[in-house]
């Protein structure tokens, strides 16, 4: 050994504890795909082609049920802070700016932070700096979706303005390109880089790698669903460029990277399954396609022996698995309700979760409202606030809801136990309002229109 290394290893081993711990810790990458259920992947069964993904779940941690919610903003909110919604879901498309994210908790550990994609939680720049982000590259945020899209010719802002782009331009790739700029730049630092994509939302619309990309410029705006298959593919190469970026700078072996998605695949979306069947999209229903989504962990290779769990996890989960992941207590004070699944994605055991559950309630419009409820679920029985009871082994669409008593010893077990679980619950119903809105001073939403020289 050469006396140099020698005098390194001399140097560490007198570091305190904490001190070489946190020259440990790992970087975060955190991918969320947008109307993405899990059957859109290969690994799941899916026909679409993924093979980034497929690898990302063969070489990581391939979930089996990992749980959303429904719709939208609800995730985000729900995957950002850490807490099921009924403690702090305000309305569609607004995060409370009271709230505490897992940006706010890394920071804490030094980290540098940044987030790329779909922002949608509330009309102000200042809004992701408040929401713990130093850089952000985002569709959504001044300005709504009627200002402009995502994909050809997109609206978005960076760091306080708003790029100049032409039809040539693809917003995914604007935000994968802005991200993979932020890892270079901290290659050197221990970073969070959260991606919430613009894809495969609709409007479904050609990418890059379509066929009529190059040949037909105005199609590059027209909705077909026959685009979908393209978008997927499409997305799946975004998470393949982060990859390759982080094992050019050998930042791979150390980066945890976290994929899922917001809620199930658009309604309007029937995906063919390798096994011959098909599914339709679930967006914005109760029911498991609108709400089991994929979820791939991976933190370099050799961690797992099994790459496939049939753990449960919620998006209250994530957070903690950040927060253990990055040495960092959740103040009490934050009232989250997740459990880590780190050491899943270690290899371990853990403690996985005996049942997940849901408060749904958009606040969004009249057709997805009718579909607020809240549940508890297993691996198998459902049971919602009203009391209706499934198995969702024999009855994935709810269609019969199991009588009382009727159910046999398991159904009837889960019963009793998820009732008690309501019991503890604040009461609700379907159509009551969420949490009181605040407007902090200085983040008031903008009001003002897009020149026509932006």
């Amino acid at each position: 050994m050469k006396h140099y290394q020698i005098i390194c290893l001399l140097l560490m081993a007198c570091l305190p504890l904490q001190a070489q711990q946190k020259n440990n810790l790992p970087n975060i990458v955190l991918i969320l795909a947008d109307d993405m259920g899990k059957e859109c992947l290969g690994a799941y069964g899916g026909t679409y082609n993924t093979p980034n993904l497929d690898r990302l779940a063969k070489e990581g941690l391939q979930f089996n049920y990992g749980f959303s919610q429904p719709l939208c903003t609800p995730s985000r909110v729900q995957i950002m802070t850490g807490k099921y919604n009924y403690r702090n879901y305000v309305e569609f498309g607004y995060l409370d700016p009271l709230q505490k994210t897992f940006a706010h908790l890394v920071k804490q550990a030094g980290y540098k932070t940044a987030i790329a994609g779909k922002w949608q939680l509330g009309n102000n720049n200042k809004l992701p700096a408040h929401f713990g982000f130093d850089q952000y590259c985002l569709w959504q945020l001044t300005y709504g979706r009627a200002k402009g899209e995502r994909y050809a010719k997109p609206l978005v802002e960076q760091d306080g303005r708003i790029l100049p782009v032409t039809d040539d331009d693809y917003g995914p790739d604007i935000f994968t390109n802005y991200l993979l700029q932020f890892i270079e730049q901290n290659k050197n630092n221990r970073f969070l880089a959260y991606y919430p994509m613009a894809l495969v939302h609709d409007p479904f619309l050609p990418t890059p790698d379509s066929k009529s990309w190059e040949t037909d410029v105005a199609g590059r705006h027209k909705k077909d669903t026959a685009n979908f298959r393209d978008m997927v593919a499409y997305a799946d190469k975004e998470v393949g460029r982060i990859i390759d970026k982080l094992k050019q700078l050998g930042l791979y072996e150390n980066t945890i990277i976290i994929f899922t998605g917001d809620n199930g695949t658009g309604r309007p979306i029937v995906t063919p399954l390798k096994d011959g069947t098909t599914v339709r999209g679930g967006k914005g229903l109760t029911l498991s396609r609108g709400h089991h989504v994929p979820l791939i962990a991976n933190w370099g290779n050799g961690r797992n022996r099994k790459h496939v769990t049939d753990d449960l996890v919620d998006f209250t989960d994530v957070l903690a698995t950040i927060a253990e992941a990055t040495g960092q207590q959740v103040p009490a004070a934050w009232e989250t309700d997740g459990v880590s699944f780190l050491p899943q994605i270690k290899g371990e055991k853990g403690h996985p979760r005996k049942w997940i559950f849901s408060h749904y309630s958009p606040l969004h419009n009249a057709g997805e409202n009718k579909h607020a409820n809240e549940f508890f679920r297993n691996h198998r029985f459902k049971l919602y606030r009203d009391g209706r009871l499934y198995d969702l082994e024999r009855d994935p669409e709810e269609t019969a809801p199991l009588p009382e008593g009727s159910g046999g010893a398991e159904a009837e077990a889960v019963r009793k136990t998820f009732t008690a679980e309501f019991a503890k619950l604040p009461a609700w119903k379907p159509g009551d309002p969420g949490k009181p809105k605040v407007i902090l001073p200085g983040l008031e939403p903008h009001k003002i229109q897009i020149a026509k020289e932006d």
